[in-house]
């Protein structure tokens, strides 16, 4: 129960962010260095992230920014060493590739590490819930409203052209056999529309949350369809994150509306994610066309497993840095903005994406092959434990931004512009971050802009009575 006195309220907030920012620097500066056996330092460090997990939703409430960004957030980091931690799973049982890291000197650095970094990021919410304590106790269920904004229709439209386009290149690439391929198949084939792609899923994430939350209809209910039958093409092809984060988006952006979905039907949700996310993983190594060969994994927590090997880049950030590469001093956070620059400035040359490592995608693929990303690995490559608590504290503080602004509309749509990205960073690299901002945020000005331009032009009056 959230104190009534704004005062409380704010001071206690307050308390809760310094002792979690204190603990951020400590768990950072006290890393166990060269652990013999991590899974030792696995049993506090899984403890202390369940608490941390568990207080961020208490604070910020289930379906926000801030509190699903934490839940996401511990999976991807924190499932794997939860389930040693915990003896579900021994060394053993893992893939010889999976145990050669997690077992590793610097995987007890990388959890702890990625532990500081959780509590930079409740800390840094917790610090701007206490400079909007208004904003954070009030109850979005009292504010209910029927549509948060007037670009539904144009939500939909956003939705229906992603998908027609990916269609489209999945045809041209592969043929329709190419919807029923392996997840390997499939990335082959698409490697020359990366730039393509990069559009197409932030339009998708963007469009799909402006139509849940805009007008109802048939266009609302039209995208909805077109995305459900989307998901169950894409899901066994591989395509996990570009299904489930705008989803998780859309359940946000409904609670901002005050149309929250109850615990017990989000409770469900997150036992059907980690029933399926095994499934996907093992229809994805074969493709549909081939499911009868696949072995198929009996449910379980594996999900967890698979989820919390976000920790491997981490791992491997900490491992290069140890053997003497230096830091990249936020040249990895510079290197699209000079890229973006370089396209359009003459005299600027830039070397092609797939020889620039600083892009953390490019280097990880080059050395390791393709794990992912982690924004804790990436905030360590550039500015080491420091790097840690500062980024995440300030994406704490950005979620917690957002939980905060007062109108629907205005909140829904820096969900679908803004928070669908971050989302996603959460297991990529930060080089695509900024360019999908700016591609959300300039969608919805457009929208805006034609909405208001149509609504003048339809608004004025066609004729006007005889002058007598």
């Amino acid at each position: 129960m959230r104190p009534r006195n704004p005062r409380i309220a704010a001071f206690l907030l307050h308390i809760y962010a310094i002792f979690t920012g204190a603990g951020a620097v400590l768990t950072a500066m006290m890393a166990p260095h060269g652990a013999s056996d991590p899974v030792v330092h696995f049993r506090w460090i899984a403890a202390v992230s369940i608490v941390v997990l568990c207080s961020v939703i208490a604070i910020a409430r289930v379906w926000s920014a801030a509190g699903v960004y934490a839940a996401v957030f511990g999976c991807f980091h924190f499932g794997l060493i939860v389930l040693l931690a915990s003896g579900y799973l021994e060394p053993a049982d893992l893939p010889p590739w999976v145990e050669s890291w997690v077992m590793s000197s610097f995987a007890a650095d990388a959890a702890a590490l990625a532990l500081a970094g959780s509590l930079a990021f409740a800390s840094g919410a917790a610090l701007v819930y206490a400079q909007r304590v208004q904003a954070w106790m009030s109850d979005p269920r009292q504010t209910r409203v029927a549509t948060a904004h007037c670009h539904g229709v144009a939500g939909a439209v956003l939705v229906f052209g992603a998908l027609a386009s990916w269609c489209a290149i999945v045809v041209s690439a592969g043929g329709v056999t190419g919807f029923f391929s392996s997840y390997e198949d499939y990335r082959q084939t698409m490697s020359e529309f990366g730039t393509a792609l990069a559009v197409i899923w932030p339009v998708l994430g963007c469009g799909i949350v402006m139509s849940v939350t805009g007008r109802p209809g048939w266009h609302r209910t039209a995208a909805v369809i077109v995305f459900g039958c989307f998901a169950l093409v894409a899901l066994p092809l591989g395509l996990r994150s570009e299904v489930m984060f705008p989803t998780v988006a859309v359940f946000i952006a409904l609670a901002r509306c005050g149309k929250a979905v109850t615990p017990l039907k989000a409770g469900a949700f997150g036992l059907a994610l980690l029933l399926i996310i095994p499934l996907v993983r093992d229809v994805r190594t074969t493709g549909l066309a081939a499911l009868a060969d696949a072995e198929l994994t009996a449910p379980g927590l594996d999900a967890l497993a698979e989820m919390g090997g976000s920790l491997h880049p981490v791992e491997k950030v900490v491992r290069w840095h140890a053997e003497g590469e230096p830091f990249e001093n936020g040249g990895t956070y510079w290197a699209p903005f000079e890229r973006a620059a370089a396209k359009r400035l003459p005299g600027l040359g830039r070397a092609a994406a797939e020889d620039d490592l600083r892009i953390m995608n490019v280097l990880v693929m080059d050395r390791v092959g393709a794990i992912g990303f982690s924004p804790v690995a990436e905030a360590y490559r550039n500015f080491g434990w420091i790097g840690v608590v500062i980024v995440l504290g300030l994406l704490g503080m950005a979620m917690a931004a957002i939980d905060t602004i007062r109108d629907p509309g205005n909140a829904v749509l820096v969900i679908a512009t803004v928070y669908v990205p971050l989302l996603i960073n959460v297991r990529n690299s930060f080089v695509s971050v900024p360019a999908q901002c700016v591609a959300g945020l300039a969608i919805v000005i457009v929208v805006g802009v034609a909405h208001h331009i149509v609504g003048s032009v339809l608004d004025k009056p066609d004729a006007r009575a005889a002058y007598i």
